[in-house]
């Protein structure tokens, strides 16, 4: 998937959890959540050299290539792990809270999540199993990849209007 697609399906799921889980900004903003969650969504693409994010964050990407394929560990719940425990420790040492990692840790499985659409599949539960996973068939820049965020982004407007109509715009208030 392209790294538009990441991020809108990244704002889908967070929209939709804090959607059902309203208290959930007593502990973290919304407004962070909408930023931490595409930046995880990203994250994962740093072992590949022509990705958006490997493209802005150049030497980060470099050390990550050389300790994998594109696909590789970064790819699973245990890249997703340490990456969000990384954050973690950035988000302790500046003394704020660590409760703001779970959007980042969202926003990391909705890109493995999304990924499992291509046929290429995503190797969820590396280093235990060198399995991919797939349920679909959309190729990366493909029309139904096309398709596909237009849903989302439908879907992203649909929690928004929910939430204006039936919770009285609680989101972004």
């Amino acid at each position: 998937m392209r790294h538009i697609t990441h991020i809108l399906f990244s704002i889908l799921i967070i929209v939709g959890i804090y959607e059902m889980c309203p208290s959930l900004k007593l502990y973290v903003p919304f407004v962070y959540a909408t930023v931490l969650a595409p930046i995880g969504a990203l994250v994962p693409d740093l072992d590949h050299p022509h990705s958006y994010i490997s493209q802005n964050w150049k030497f980060l990407s470099v050390v990550i290539r050389k300790t994998t394929p594109h696909r590789g560990w970064t790819h699973s719940l245990t890249g997703g792990a340490f990456f969000t425990v990384a954050l973690g420790g950035m988000f302790w040492y500046a003394h704020a809270s660590t409760l703001n990692t779970i959007p980042f840790f969202v926003g990391y499985v909705s890109h493995l999540l999304s990924d499992s659409l291509n046929p290429t599949g995503v190797n969820w539960l590396w280093p235990k199993s060198r399995k991919k996973y797939s349920i679909c068939s959309i190729r990366t820049g493909s029309h139904e990849e096309k398709i596909f965020q237009g849903i989302v982004s439908f879907g992203i407007v649909g929690l928004f209007v929910y939430d204006v109509m039936f919770n009285a715009g609680s989101l972004l208030s």
